[in-house]
């Protein structure tokens, strides 16, 4: 189950990787325009997410790699957050369902803690 589950959140983040290449400008748009340099983390975060979708298969260091995926779920939620908050919408000239908004910010708890769980040592 742990391997059908790894393989599952490495192609979600691996996913999520390319995506931020691909629609750099929509991610952007979630980025906090206070922030700067805003295309280079939209990237950045990108680039993490295919590191992470990777380091998920590699045992060694299993632990730690958890709990850096954990803390990354945990300082990507702001941007969440922002884009529910602002109304922000992926699909160019479609206004973003503001309840889809709220209710996916919840689904950043499983990602958290699936992400420890995959980093416990089996038994």
């Amino acid at each position: 189950m742990k391997k059908f589950f790894r393989f599952l959140y490495s192609i979600l983040l691996f996913g999520a990787g390319v995506l931020h290449f691909v629609h750099e400008r929509s991610f952007r748009k979630i980025v906090p325009k206070f922030l700067p340099f805003r295309k280079m983390i939209v990237l950045v975060t990108g680039v993490f997410e295919m590191i992470f979708a990777v380091l998920l298969w590699i045992k060694k260091g299993q632990h730690i790699t958890s709990k850096l995926l954990a803390f990354f779920m945990v300082a990507v939620f702001p941007a969440n957050i922002y884009m529910a908050v602002k109304k922000i919408s992926f699909q160019k000239g479609k206004k973003a369902n503001p309840w889809i908004l709220w209710l996916r910010l919840p689904l950043q708890i499983p990602l958290i803690i699936g992400a420890l769980t995959l980093g416990r040592k089996e038994n």
